[in-house]
């Protein structure tokens, strides 16, 4: 199962809240407790109909608006957090712990100038 995640979302109608750890680290509590529930609200929706799964896999791959340089753990660390969390909500998962996720991998998509985003592929572990 593939999921196109955004890397952004809006806090406000003028206000982005850009998915990294730099942000994440520096943001006020209030204003991550927002980017996160709106996220998991985006994120619930595509996982309305997502199979349930016990032990799994979880690949994100990264595919950058520019062909700047960038440190793709930096976003996908937190885009991981939330992503989890909402996996979790849905009913997809039972848990985001080791028992329930045994790996998780952050890849190079590419440089995509027209649709950024990270796309996360759930692998079933038997």
């Amino acid at each position: 199962m593939i999921i196109s995640l955004p890397l952004q979302v809006y806090i406000s109608p003028k206000k982005k809240f850009i998915l990294n750890l730099n942000n994440y680290r520096n943001a006020h509590f209030r204003v991550l407790a927002k980017a996160k529930k709106i996220y998991t609200e985006n994120l619930l929706y595509k996982l309305k109909n997502a199979p349930k799964f016990t032990t799994v896999s979880l690949r994100y791959r990264y595919y950058h608006g520019s062909r700047g340089k960038i440190d793709i753990s930096n976003p996908c660390s937190i885009i991981d957090k939330f992503a989890c969390d909402a996996l979790v909500k849905s009913g997809v998962l039972p848990e985001d712990n080791y028992n329930n996720v045994v790996r998780v991998v952050y890849e190079w998509g590419g440089v995509d100038k027209e649709n950024p985003r990270c796309e996360l592929s759930i692998i079933a572990i038997e």
